[in-house]
């Protein structure tokens, strides 16, 4: 079944927000949104670095200081099915900001579906 990316957030939303309370996290959910050339313009110069993870959680885990999550509908992974990234510049970017944020100490990941990002949020605020 077909989840679109904002319909994930929908529902993971409102998942974190029942299980989980007290819990600060926020969506950037710009990339779905129809923008004037002036809103574009200015999402640009107020958020310059391509490939910022969709979901971050503002809550510590063991050594991490948070969770950065960037999500993908099911039908849209970011993995070959032999394992591994797909070719595409995007999620290249994506991974590689990824990658620079677990640098500085997050826990970072692609989730693939609703299922998964449920299971990864679990894994880490339970840690």
């Amino acid at each position: 079944m077909k989840q679109p990316e904002t319909e994930i957030y929908k529902a993971l939303s409102k998942y974190i927000s029942l299980k989980y309370p007290t819990i600060i996290y926020r969506f950037d959910f710009a990339a779905g949104l129809k923008m004037s050339v002036g809103q574009i313009a200015r999402h640009k110069l107020l958020n310059p670095h391509k490939g910022y993870p969709d979901l971050f959680i503002a809550e510590p885990r063991g050594n991490f200081y948070g969770l950065f999550l960037e999500i993908k509908a099911s039908e849209n992974s970011p993995y070959k099915k032999g394992g591994g990234l797909v070719s595409d510049k995007h999620v290249q970017e994506q991974y590689n900001r990824l990658m620079e944020l677990s640098a500085k100490g997050y826990h970072c990941d692609f989730a693939v579906g609703l299922d998964d990002c449920m299971r990864k949020v679990e894994a880490y605020l339970n840690h």
